[in-house]
Protein backbone atom coordinates (compact mmCIF):
# COMPACT_ATOMS: atom_id res chain seq x y z
CA UNK A 1 0.00 0.00 0.00
CA UNK A 2 1.36 3.40 -0.99
CA UNK A 3 1.66 5.97 1.78
CA UNK A 4 0.54 9.52 1.09
CA UNK A 5 2.73 10.81 3.92
CA UNK A 6 5.71 12.91 2.84
CA UNK A 7 8.50 13.20 5.43
CA UNK A 8 9.29 16.72 6.61
CA UNK A 9 12.70 17.33 8.14
CA UNK A 10 13.70 20.31 10.23
CA UNK A 11 17.22 21.04 11.40
CA UNK A 12 19.26 23.94 12.72
CA UNK A 13 22.10 24.77 10.34
CA UNK A 14 24.86 27.31 10.62
CA UNK A 15 25.30 29.47 7.53
CA UNK A 16 28.55 27.66 6.74
CA UNK A 17 26.66 24.35 6.66
CA UNK A 18 23.80 25.90 4.73
CA UNK A 19 25.98 27.39 1.99
CA UNK A 20 28.41 24.48 1.85
CA UNK A 21 25.89 21.68 1.32
CA UNK A 22 22.98 23.27 -0.58
CA UNK A 23 22.26 24.83 -3.95
CA UNK A 24 19.22 27.13 -4.04
CA UNK A 25 16.81 28.03 -6.83
CA UNK A 26 14.27 30.88 -6.68
CA UNK A 27 11.10 29.69 -8.47
CA UNK A 28 9.27 31.92 -10.95
CA UNK A 29 6.18 32.14 -8.74
CA UNK A 30 8.07 33.95 -5.96
CA UNK A 31 7.72 37.72 -5.61
CA UNK A 32 10.74 39.76 -6.81
CA UNK A 33 13.66 40.75 -4.63
CA UNK A 34 12.03 43.53 -2.60
CA UNK A 35 14.11 44.24 0.51
CA UNK A 36 14.95 47.90 1.17
CA UNK A 37 17.89 49.76 2.70
CA UNK A 38 16.32 49.47 6.16
CA UNK A 39 16.02 45.68 5.79
CA UNK A 40 19.68 45.40 4.81
CA UNK A 41 20.74 47.64 7.70
CA UNK A 42 18.67 45.61 10.17
CA UNK A 43 20.17 42.32 8.95
CA UNK A 44 23.72 43.63 9.25
CA UNK A 45 23.38 45.51 12.54
CA UNK A 46 21.43 42.75 14.29
CA UNK A 47 24.18 40.23 13.50
CA UNK A 48 26.92 42.74 14.28
CA UNK A 49 25.33 43.70 17.63
CA UNK A 50 24.93 40.02 18.58
CA UNK A 51 28.62 39.43 17.82
CA UNK A 52 29.72 42.49 19.84
CA UNK A 53 27.61 41.36 22.81
CA UNK A 54 29.01 37.82 22.85
CA UNK A 55 31.30 36.41 20.15
CA UNK A 56 30.39 32.85 21.11
CA UNK A 57 26.63 33.35 21.20
CA UNK A 58 24.32 31.78 18.62
CA UNK A 59 22.12 34.12 16.61
CA UNK A 60 18.99 32.70 14.94
CA UNK A 61 17.75 34.17 11.67
CA UNK A 62 14.40 32.41 11.73
CA UNK A 63 13.30 29.60 9.43
CA UNK A 64 13.17 28.80 5.74
CA UNK A 65 11.19 26.23 3.77
CA UNK A 66 12.88 24.21 1.00
CA UNK A 67 11.47 21.80 -1.54
CA UNK A 68 13.81 19.11 -2.84
CA UNK A 69 12.48 18.63 -6.39
CA UNK A 70 14.04 15.31 -7.43
CA UNK A 71 14.93 14.60 -11.03
CA UNK A 72 15.62 10.97 -11.90
CA UNK A 73 17.91 11.98 -14.81
CA UNK A 74 20.43 13.71 -12.54
CA UNK A 75 21.44 13.74 -8.90
CA UNK A 76 19.72 16.67 -7.24
CA UNK A 77 20.06 15.60 -3.63
CA UNK A 78 21.53 18.95 -2.62
CA UNK A 79 19.44 21.19 -4.91
CA UNK A 80 16.44 22.95 -3.40
CA UNK A 81 13.62 25.23 -4.48
CA UNK A 82 13.23 28.09 -1.98
CA UNK A 83 9.58 28.31 -0.91
CA UNK A 84 10.06 30.69 2.02
CA UNK A 85 13.12 32.74 3.01
CA UNK A 86 14.35 33.93 -0.37
CA UNK A 87 14.71 37.60 0.67
CA UNK A 88 17.01 36.73 3.59
CA UNK A 89 18.91 34.14 1.58
CA UNK A 90 19.60 36.52 -1.29
CA UNK A 91 20.65 39.29 1.11
CA UNK A 92 23.06 36.94 2.91
CA UNK A 93 24.70 36.01 -0.40
CA UNK A 94 25.12 39.73 -1.19
CA UNK A 95 26.52 40.36 2.31
CA UNK A 96 29.11 37.60 1.85
CA UNK A 97 30.04 38.98 -1.58
CA UNK A 98 30.66 42.45 -0.13
CA UNK A 99 32.70 41.01 2.76
CA UNK A 100 34.77 39.04 0.24
CA UNK A 101 35.55 42.17 -1.74
CA UNK A 102 36.66 44.15 1.31
CA UNK A 103 39.52 41.72 1.99
CA UNK A 104 42.82 41.96 0.11
CA UNK A 105 44.24 38.51 0.86
CA UNK A 106 43.43 36.33 -2.17
CA UNK A 107 43.42 33.18 -0.02
CA UNK A 108 40.90 34.57 2.43
CA UNK A 109 38.81 36.01 -0.41
CA UNK A 110 38.69 32.55 -1.99
CA UNK A 111 37.71 31.01 1.36
CA UNK A 112 34.65 33.28 1.43
CA UNK A 113 33.99 33.02 -2.31
CA UNK A 114 33.48 29.25 -2.14
CA UNK A 115 30.34 29.80 -0.05
CA UNK A 116 28.97 31.95 -2.89
CA UNK A 117 30.34 30.26 -5.98
CA UNK A 118 32.10 26.92 -6.23
CA UNK A 119 34.63 26.96 -9.06
CA UNK A 120 34.84 24.08 -11.54
CA UNK A 121 37.28 21.32 -10.54
CA UNK A 122 38.72 19.77 -13.70
CA UNK A 123 40.60 17.08 -11.74
CA UNK A 124 37.55 15.80 -9.87
CA UNK A 125 35.24 16.59 -12.76
CA UNK A 126 32.86 18.70 -10.68
CA UNK A 127 31.12 21.58 -12.47
CA UNK A 128 31.02 25.20 -11.36
CA UNK A 129 28.16 25.74 -8.92
CA UNK A 130 26.36 28.96 -8.16
CA UNK A 131 25.12 28.69 -4.62
CA UNK A 132 21.97 30.63 -5.54
CA UNK A 133 20.13 30.76 -8.86
CA UNK A 134 18.18 34.02 -8.50
CA UNK A 135 15.18 35.47 -10.29
CA UNK A 136 15.60 35.64 -14.08
CA UNK A 137 15.89 39.44 -14.09
CA UNK A 138 18.83 39.26 -11.65
CA UNK A 139 20.90 36.54 -13.32
CA UNK A 140 23.03 38.95 -15.35
CA UNK A 141 23.66 41.22 -12.34
CA UNK A 142 24.72 38.24 -10.20
CA UNK A 143 26.89 36.79 -12.98
CA UNK A 144 28.71 40.08 -13.54
CA UNK A 145 29.05 41.44 -10.00
CA UNK A 146 28.31 38.81 -7.34
CA UNK A 147 29.80 35.56 -8.62
CA UNK A 148 33.06 37.22 -9.63
CA UNK A 149 35.74 38.37 -7.20
CA UNK A 150 35.84 42.16 -6.69
CA UNK A 151 32.46 42.35 -8.45
CA UNK A 152 30.70 44.38 -5.74
CA UNK A 153 33.49 46.98 -5.85
CA UNK A 154 32.92 47.32 -9.59
CA UNK A 155 29.17 47.64 -9.04
CA UNK A 156 29.87 50.31 -6.42
CA UNK A 157 31.98 52.27 -8.91
CA UNK A 158 29.26 51.97 -11.52
CA UNK A 159 26.40 52.93 -9.19
CA UNK A 160 26.74 56.71 -9.62
CA UNK A 161 26.30 56.51 -13.40
CA UNK A 162 23.93 53.56 -13.68
CA UNK A 163 20.50 53.92 -15.25
CA UNK A 164 19.02 51.62 -12.59
CA UNK A 165 17.01 54.08 -10.56
CA UNK A 166 13.51 52.65 -10.14
CA UNK A 167 12.73 51.34 -6.67
CA UNK A 168 10.56 48.57 -8.12
CA UNK A 169 13.49 47.25 -10.19
CA UNK A 170 15.04 44.21 -8.42
CA UNK A 171 18.46 45.21 -9.82
CA UNK A 172 18.06 48.49 -7.93
CA UNK A 173 17.59 46.44 -4.75
CA UNK A 174 20.85 44.57 -5.41
CA UNK A 175 22.67 47.85 -5.91
CA UNK A 176 21.12 49.24 -2.70
CA UNK A 177 22.20 46.15 -0.76
CA UNK A 178 25.76 46.38 -2.04
CA UNK A 179 26.00 50.11 -1.26
CA UNK A 180 24.48 49.60 2.20
CA UNK A 181 26.71 46.68 3.19
CA UNK A 182 29.87 48.45 1.96
CA UNK A 183 28.90 51.56 3.93
CA UNK A 184 28.22 49.59 7.13
CA UNK A 185 31.51 47.69 6.89
CA UNK A 186 33.34 51.01 6.43
CA UNK A 187 31.54 52.63 9.38
CA UNK A 188 31.77 49.80 11.89
CA UNK A 189 35.09 48.11 11.09
CA UNK A 190 38.52 49.71 11.13
CA UNK A 191 40.52 47.02 9.33
CA UNK A 192 40.39 43.68 7.52
CA UNK A 193 40.85 41.71 10.74
CA UNK A 194 37.49 43.01 11.96
CA UNK A 195 35.86 42.08 8.64
CA UNK A 196 37.26 38.54 8.92
CA UNK A 197 36.02 38.32 12.51
CA UNK A 198 32.54 39.33 11.38
CA UNK A 199 32.54 36.75 8.58
CA UNK A 200 33.65 34.01 10.97
CA UNK A 201 30.80 34.89 13.33
CA UNK A 202 28.35 35.07 10.40
CA UNK A 203 29.28 31.62 9.09
CA UNK A 204 29.84 29.79 12.38
CA UNK A 205 27.36 31.33 14.84
CA UNK A 206 24.41 32.52 12.75
CA UNK A 207 21.84 29.71 12.37
CA UNK A 208 18.68 29.14 10.36
CA UNK A 209 16.03 26.50 11.04
CA UNK A 210 15.81 24.73 7.69
CA UNK A 211 12.59 22.83 6.97
CA UNK A 212 12.76 20.43 4.03
CA UNK A 213 10.20 18.40 2.16
CA UNK A 214 10.25 16.44 -1.09
CA UNK A 215 6.60 17.29 -1.81
CA UNK A 216 5.53 20.66 -3.25
CA UNK A 217 2.09 20.61 -1.60
CA UNK A 218 3.66 20.00 1.79
CA UNK A 219 6.06 22.89 1.20
CA UNK A 220 3.23 25.28 0.38
CA UNK A 221 1.24 24.14 3.42
CA UNK A 222 4.28 24.75 5.60
CA UNK A 223 4.71 28.20 4.09
CA UNK A 224 1.09 29.04 4.88
CA UNK A 225 1.39 27.82 8.47
CA UNK A 226 4.63 29.71 9.10
CA UNK A 227 3.16 32.90 7.68
CA UNK A 228 -0.16 32.41 9.52
CA UNK A 229 -2.32 32.66 6.43
CA UNK A 230 -6.10 32.66 6.71
CA UNK A 231 -7.00 34.34 10.03
CA UNK A 232 -3.60 35.57 11.25
CA UNK A 233 -3.00 36.24 14.93
CA UNK A 234 -1.30 39.61 14.58
CA UNK A 235 0.86 41.41 17.19
CA UNK A 236 -2.07 43.66 18.12
CA UNK A 237 -4.27 40.60 18.75
CA UNK A 238 -1.66 39.18 21.11
CA UNK A 239 -1.18 42.52 22.91
CA UNK A 240 -4.95 42.84 23.25
CA UNK A 241 -5.21 39.37 24.81
CA UNK A 242 -2.30 40.04 27.18
CA UNK A 243 -4.01 43.19 28.47
CA UNK A 244 -7.55 41.80 28.73
CA UNK A 245 -6.42 38.77 30.74
CA UNK A 246 -5.70 40.59 34.07
CA UNK A 247 -8.93 42.64 33.93
CA UNK A 248 -11.66 41.29 36.17
CA UNK A 249 -14.49 39.49 34.43
CA UNK A 250 -17.05 42.21 35.18
CA UNK A 251 -15.10 44.83 33.21
CA UNK A 252 -13.33 42.69 30.63
CA UNK A 253 -16.12 42.92 28.07
CA UNK A 254 -16.18 46.72 28.38
CA UNK A 255 -12.44 47.03 27.62
CA UNK A 256 -12.59 44.43 24.89
CA UNK A 257 -15.19 46.66 23.21
CA UNK A 258 -12.96 49.71 23.83
CA UNK A 259 -10.08 47.94 22.05
CA UNK A 260 -12.33 47.15 19.09
CA UNK A 261 -13.27 50.84 18.99
CA UNK A 262 -9.53 51.68 18.82
CA UNK A 263 -9.11 49.37 15.83
CA UNK A 264 -12.15 50.79 14.09
CA UNK A 265 -11.11 54.42 14.62
CA UNK A 266 -7.65 54.23 13.06
CA UNK A 267 -7.55 50.75 11.46
CA UNK A 268 -5.54 47.73 12.48
CA UNK A 269 -2.46 48.72 10.50
CA UNK A 270 -2.27 52.19 12.01
CA UNK A 271 -2.95 50.79 15.48
CA UNK A 272 0.06 48.50 15.10
CA UNK A 273 2.12 51.49 13.91
CA UNK A 274 0.99 53.48 16.95
CA UNK A 275 1.94 50.64 19.30
CA UNK A 276 5.39 50.50 17.68
CA UNK A 277 5.85 54.23 18.34
CA UNK A 278 4.69 53.78 21.94
CA UNK A 279 7.16 50.94 22.40
CA UNK A 280 10.00 53.25 21.33
CA UNK A 281 8.75 56.02 23.63
CA UNK A 282 8.79 53.81 26.73
CA UNK A 283 11.66 51.43 25.92
CA UNK A 284 13.97 54.11 24.45
CA UNK A 285 16.06 51.45 22.75
CA UNK A 286 16.09 49.42 19.57
CA UNK A 287 13.63 46.52 19.57
CA UNK A 288 15.20 43.13 20.24
CA UNK A 289 12.11 40.97 19.84
CA UNK A 290 8.56 40.97 18.55
CA UNK A 291 6.16 43.74 19.52
CA UNK A 292 4.30 41.58 22.10
CA UNK A 293 7.64 40.46 23.61
CA UNK A 294 8.81 44.07 23.83
CA UNK A 295 5.66 45.12 25.67
CA UNK A 296 5.93 42.16 28.05
CA UNK A 297 9.40 43.45 28.98
CA UNK A 298 7.98 46.95 29.57
CA UNK A 299 5.33 45.44 31.88
CA UNK A 300 7.99 43.43 33.76
CA UNK A 301 10.24 46.46 34.40
CA UNK A 302 7.23 48.61 35.40
CA UNK A 303 7.66 51.09 32.52
CA UNK A 304 4.01 50.35 31.70
CA UNK A 305 1.17 48.79 33.64
CA UNK A 306 -0.72 45.92 32.05
CA UNK A 307 -4.51 45.85 31.76
CA UNK A 308 -6.94 48.77 32.08
CA UNK A 309 -4.19 51.39 32.49
CA UNK A 310 -2.51 50.30 29.27
CA UNK A 311 -5.71 50.30 27.23
CA UNK A 312 -6.52 53.80 28.52
CA UNK A 313 -3.00 54.93 27.64
CA UNK A 314 -3.31 53.58 24.10
CA UNK A 315 -6.64 55.37 23.76
CA UNK A 316 -5.00 58.63 24.90
CA UNK A 317 -2.15 58.27 22.41
CA UNK A 318 -4.66 57.33 19.71
CA UNK A 319 -6.33 60.71 20.04
CA UNK A 320 -2.96 62.45 19.72
CA UNK A 321 -1.98 60.21 16.80
CA UNK A 322 -5.13 61.20 14.91
CA UNK A 323 -5.09 64.93 15.70
CA UNK A 324 -1.36 65.55 15.22
CA UNK A 325 -0.39 62.96 12.60
CA UNK A 326 -3.19 61.27 10.67
CA UNK A 327 -5.47 64.33 10.49
CA UNK A 328 -3.14 67.07 11.77
CA UNK A 329 -4.65 70.16 13.35
CA UNK A 330 -3.50 72.82 15.82
CA UNK A 331 -5.64 74.82 18.26
CA UNK A 332 -5.11 78.41 19.39
CA UNK A 333 -2.75 79.45 16.57
CA UNK A 334 -3.29 81.35 13.32
CA UNK A 335 -4.22 79.75 10.00
CA UNK A 336 -0.69 80.15 8.59
CA UNK A 337 0.81 78.08 11.43
CA UNK A 338 -1.91 75.45 11.17
CA UNK A 339 -1.31 75.02 7.44
CA UNK A 340 2.46 74.96 7.78
CA UNK A 341 2.13 72.21 10.39
CA UNK A 342 -0.20 70.26 8.10
CA UNK A 343 2.07 70.69 5.08
CA UNK A 344 5.25 69.54 6.84
CA UNK A 345 3.47 66.52 8.35
CA UNK A 346 2.14 65.65 4.86
CA UNK A 347 5.56 65.48 3.20
CA UNK A 348 7.18 63.74 6.18
CA UNK A 349 4.53 61.03 5.85
CA UNK A 350 5.31 60.73 2.15
CA UNK A 351 7.85 60.72 0.44
CA UNK A 352 9.97 60.30 3.61
CA UNK A 353 10.47 56.50 3.68
CA UNK A 354 10.68 55.98 7.47
CA UNK A 355 8.51 56.98 10.42
CA UNK A 356 10.60 56.77 13.60
CA UNK A 357 10.24 60.56 13.95
CA UNK A 358 6.56 60.11 14.88
CA UNK A 359 7.44 58.80 18.37
CA UNK A 360 9.10 62.08 19.52
CA UNK A 361 6.26 64.10 17.95
CA UNK A 362 3.44 62.36 19.81
CA UNK A 363 5.45 62.05 23.05
CA UNK A 364 6.17 65.79 23.03
CA UNK A 365 2.47 66.55 22.74
CA UNK A 366 1.50 63.83 25.25
CA UNK A 367 3.74 65.42 27.90
CA UNK A 368 3.29 69.14 27.25
CA UNK A 369 -0.16 69.42 25.56
CA UNK A 370 0.99 72.66 24.00
CA UNK A 371 -0.33 73.34 20.50
CA UNK A 372 1.43 76.70 20.33
CA UNK A 373 4.90 75.13 20.66
CA UNK A 374 4.23 72.06 18.52
CA UNK A 375 5.05 73.74 15.18
CA UNK A 376 8.43 74.94 16.51
CA UNK A 377 9.15 71.42 17.78
CA UNK A 378 8.15 69.91 14.42
CA UNK A 379 10.37 72.31 12.47
CA UNK A 380 13.40 71.34 14.57
CA UNK A 381 12.44 67.67 14.35
CA UNK A 382 12.14 67.94 10.56
CA UNK A 383 15.48 69.76 10.30
CA UNK A 384 17.17 67.03 12.35
CA UNK A 385 15.49 64.29 10.33
CA UNK A 386 16.36 65.64 6.88
CA UNK A 387 19.95 66.68 7.65
CA UNK A 388 20.63 63.24 9.17
CA UNK A 389 18.97 61.62 6.14
CA UNK A 390 21.31 63.59 3.89
CA UNK A 391 24.22 62.56 6.13
CA UNK A 392 23.34 58.88 5.45
CA UNK A 393 22.42 57.89 8.99
CA UNK A 394 21.59 54.20 9.18
CA UNK A 395 18.30 53.07 10.71
CA UNK A 396 20.10 52.23 13.94
CA UNK A 397 21.74 55.66 13.99
CA UNK A 398 18.40 57.34 13.31
CA UNK A 399 16.83 55.47 16.21
CA UNK A 400 19.64 56.54 18.53
CA UNK A 401 19.14 60.15 17.46
CA UNK A 402 15.39 60.05 18.14
CA UNK A 403 15.95 58.29 21.47
CA UNK A 404 18.09 61.25 22.53
CA UNK A 405 15.08 63.52 21.94
CA UNK A 406 12.79 61.14 23.86
CA UNK A 407 15.26 61.22 26.77
CA UNK A 408 15.29 65.03 26.68
CA UNK A 409 11.48 65.24 26.66
CA UNK A 410 11.37 62.87 29.62
CA UNK A 411 13.97 64.84 31.59
CA UNK A 412 12.58 68.41 31.43
CA UNK A 413 9.38 70.15 32.50
CA UNK A 414 9.31 73.02 30.00
CA UNK A 415 8.55 72.46 26.32
CA UNK A 416 10.83 75.39 25.41
CA UNK A 417 13.80 73.55 26.94
CA UNK A 418 13.17 70.71 24.50
CA UNK A 419 12.90 73.01 21.48
CA UNK A 420 16.05 74.94 22.40
CA UNK A 421 18.22 71.87 23.11
CA UNK A 422 16.86 69.01 20.96
CA UNK A 423 19.36 69.45 18.12
CA UNK A 424 22.44 69.28 20.35
CA UNK A 425 21.35 67.31 23.45
CA UNK A 426 23.49 64.36 24.54
CA UNK A 427 22.11 62.30 27.46
CA UNK A 428 24.42 60.91 30.19
CA UNK A 429 23.98 57.40 28.73
CA UNK A 430 27.25 56.83 26.84
CA UNK A 431 25.57 54.28 24.54
CA UNK A 432 23.59 57.16 23.03
CA UNK A 433 26.71 59.19 22.18
CA UNK A 434 27.23 57.65 18.76
CA UNK A 435 27.22 59.31 15.36
CA UNK A 436 25.78 62.82 15.43
CA UNK A 437 25.63 65.98 13.34
CA UNK A 438 27.03 69.20 14.79
CA UNK A 439 23.89 71.29 14.41
CA UNK A 440 25.63 74.14 16.23
CA UNK A 441 28.21 74.28 13.40
CA UNK A 442 26.76 76.01 10.32
CA UNK A 443 29.83 75.09 8.25
CA UNK A 444 29.15 71.39 8.88
CA UNK A 445 25.50 71.75 7.91
CA UNK A 446 26.45 73.66 4.75
CA UNK A 447 28.93 70.93 3.79
CA UNK A 448 26.32 68.20 4.22
CA UNK A 449 23.86 70.11 2.03
CA UNK A 450 26.45 70.97 -0.64
CA UNK A 451 27.87 67.44 -0.75
CA UNK A 452 24.37 66.01 -1.19
CA UNK A 453 22.77 68.46 -3.60
CA UNK A 454 25.85 68.77 -5.81
CA UNK A 455 25.99 65.03 -6.51
CA UNK A 456 25.57 64.13 -10.17
CA UNK A 457 23.20 61.32 -9.12
CA UNK A 458 21.13 63.48 -6.76
CA UNK A 459 17.88 62.84 -8.66
CA UNK A 460 18.07 59.08 -8.03
CA UNK A 461 19.54 59.31 -4.53
CA UNK A 462 17.43 57.48 -1.93
CA UNK A 463 15.36 56.10 -4.81
CA UNK A 464 14.47 59.65 -5.91
CA UNK A 465 12.66 60.33 -2.61
CA UNK A 466 15.12 62.94 -1.34
CA UNK A 467 14.80 65.11 -4.47
CA UNK A 468 11.01 64.93 -4.31
CA UNK A 469 11.01 65.75 -0.61
CA UNK A 470 13.21 68.83 -0.94
CA UNK A 471 11.24 70.18 -3.90
CA UNK A 472 8.03 69.78 -1.89
CA UNK A 473 9.69 71.41 1.13
CA UNK A 474 10.66 74.42 -0.98
CA UNK A 475 7.12 74.62 -2.31
CA UNK A 476 5.83 74.99 1.26
CA UNK A 477 8.03 78.07 1.68
CA UNK A 478 6.64 79.64 -1.52
CA UNK A 479 2.98 78.78 -0.93
CA UNK A 480 0.41 81.20 0.47
CA UNK A 481 -0.27 79.18 3.60
CA UNK A 482 -2.95 81.62 4.76
CA UNK A 483 -5.21 80.18 2.06
CA UNK A 484 -4.43 76.47 2.37
CA UNK A 485 -1.76 73.81 1.82
CA UNK A 486 -0.13 72.74 -1.46
CA UNK A 487 -1.79 69.81 -3.31
CA UNK A 488 0.68 67.04 -2.49
CA UNK A 489 -1.22 64.11 -4.02
CA UNK A 490 -0.23 62.65 -7.41
CA UNK A 491 2.99 64.67 -7.59
CA UNK A 492 5.71 63.61 -10.03
CA UNK A 493 9.20 64.87 -10.88
CA UNK A 494 10.15 66.00 -14.37
CA UNK A 495 13.69 66.46 -15.71
CA UNK A 496 13.92 69.70 -17.72
CA UNK A 497 16.99 68.44 -19.58
CA UNK A 498 15.71 64.93 -20.44
CA UNK A 499 17.44 61.80 -19.23
CA UNK A 500 17.70 60.29 -22.69
CA UNK A 501 17.41 63.03 -25.32
CA UNK A 502 17.46 62.25 -29.01
CA UNK A 503 21.05 62.79 -30.17
CA UNK A 504 19.66 64.82 -33.10
CA UNK A 505 17.63 67.09 -30.83
CA UNK A 506 18.30 70.61 -29.60
CA UNK A 507 19.25 69.14 -26.23
CA UNK A 508 22.23 67.25 -27.70
CA UNK A 509 23.43 70.46 -29.38
CA UNK A 510 23.20 72.58 -26.21
CA UNK A 511 24.53 69.95 -23.76
CA UNK A 512 27.45 67.72 -24.69
CA UNK A 513 27.67 64.19 -23.30
CA UNK A 514 29.79 65.19 -20.29
CA UNK A 515 27.39 68.00 -19.35
CA UNK A 516 24.39 65.68 -19.64
CA UNK A 517 26.10 63.07 -17.47
CA UNK A 518 26.97 65.68 -14.83
CA UNK A 519 23.79 67.77 -14.77
CA UNK A 520 20.76 65.68 -15.74
CA UNK A 521 20.11 64.47 -12.18
CA UNK A 522 21.22 67.69 -10.45
CA UNK A 523 18.74 69.50 -8.20
CA UNK A 524 18.47 72.49 -10.55
CA UNK A 525 17.24 70.32 -13.42
CA UNK A 526 14.23 68.93 -11.52
CA UNK A 527 10.69 70.31 -11.26
CA UNK A 528 7.42 69.17 -9.70
CA UNK A 529 4.37 68.36 -11.78
CA UNK A 530 0.85 67.50 -10.65
CA UNK A 531 -0.69 64.35 -12.06
CA UNK A 532 0.93 61.67 -14.23
CA UNK A 533 3.98 62.51 -16.30
CA UNK A 534 3.62 62.89 -20.05
CA UNK A 535 6.39 60.58 -21.21
CA UNK A 536 6.15 61.85 -24.78
CA UNK A 537 6.62 65.47 -23.63
CA UNK A 538 9.68 64.58 -21.56
CA UNK A 539 11.96 64.69 -24.60
CA UNK A 540 10.45 67.80 -26.22
CA UNK A 541 12.74 70.74 -26.80
CA UNK A 542 12.54 73.37 -24.06
CA UNK A 543 10.01 75.77 -25.58
CA UNK A 544 7.69 72.98 -26.67
CA UNK A 545 7.99 71.36 -23.24
CA UNK A 546 6.97 74.62 -21.57
CA UNK A 547 3.98 74.86 -23.86
CA UNK A 548 2.96 71.29 -23.04
CA UNK A 549 3.24 71.79 -19.29
CA UNK A 550 1.91 75.35 -18.90
CA UNK A 551 -0.69 75.70 -21.62
CA UNK A 552 -2.07 72.20 -21.91
CA UNK A 553 -1.24 70.92 -18.40
CA UNK A 554 -1.61 73.46 -15.61
CA UNK A 555 0.67 72.91 -12.61
CA UNK A 556 0.10 74.70 -9.28
CA UNK A 557 3.71 74.64 -8.08
CA UNK A 558 5.33 78.07 -7.96
CA UNK A 559 8.88 76.82 -8.56
CA UNK A 560 7.70 75.09 -11.72
CA UNK A 561 5.75 78.15 -12.84
CA UNK A 562 8.94 80.21 -12.60
CA UNK A 563 10.32 78.31 -15.61
CA UNK A 564 8.09 80.49 -17.76
CA UNK A 565 10.62 83.25 -17.13
CA UNK A 566 13.36 81.37 -19.01
CA UNK A 567 13.78 81.86 -22.77
CA UNK A 568 16.13 78.91 -23.10
CA UNK A 569 17.57 76.11 -21.02
CA UNK A 570 21.34 75.76 -21.24
CA UNK A 571 24.18 74.97 -18.87
CA UNK A 572 24.34 78.54 -17.54
CA UNK A 573 20.62 78.75 -16.71
CA UNK A 574 20.65 75.25 -15.21
CA UNK A 575 23.61 76.13 -12.97
CA UNK A 576 21.92 79.41 -12.00
CA UNK A 577 18.71 77.65 -10.94
CA UNK A 578 20.64 74.89 -9.19
CA UNK A 579 22.59 77.34 -7.04
CA UNK A 580 19.46 79.38 -6.29
CA UNK A 581 17.52 76.31 -5.10
CA UNK A 582 20.48 75.17 -3.02
CA UNK A 583 20.60 78.54 -1.23
CA UNK A 584 16.87 78.29 -0.52
CA UNK A 585 17.42 74.86 1.09
CA UNK A 586 20.21 76.29 3.23
CA UNK A 587 17.92 79.06 4.47
CA UNK A 588 15.50 76.37 5.69
CA UNK A 589 18.00 74.07 7.38
CA UNK A 590 20.87 76.29 8.54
Amino acid sequence: MCSLYTPIKAQELSLSELFKDHVFFIPKFQRPFAWTEDNFEDLFTDIYDAMKEDEKSVYFLGSMVLWNQKDEKQDQSNKYIVIDGQQRLTSLILLLAVARDRIKSSRKRNDIHKFIFQEEDTILGTPAIRRLEPWDELKDVFAEYIYIGDGTNKLLEKSTSTKISREDDPAFRVMTAVETFHRLFAEKMQNEDEVEKFVRYLLRHVYIVVIKTADFSSAIRLFNVLNTRGMPLSPIDIIKAINLEPINEAEREKYAAKWIDLENEIGREELENLLSHMRLIYAKEKAKGSLPEEFEELYRNNSLKKGIDFIKLVDEYKSIYISKFLEPELQGVDRYQVNKFKAIIAIMRNPLPFSEWVAPLIYFYYKFRNDKSLLSFLQNLEKKTIIEWMANFSRSERLTSYIRILKLIESVEDSNDVIENMLTYLPPDTQLRGKRVGFEDNAELEKIINDTLDRSDFGVLKGGRLAKYLLLRLEIEHWDLNTGVPPFENVTIEHILPRNPDLKSEWARIFDENARREWTEKFGNLVLLSGPRNSAASNYDFKKKLEEYFKKKWTPFSLTQKLKGYETWNLATLQERHNALKEKIKRIYI
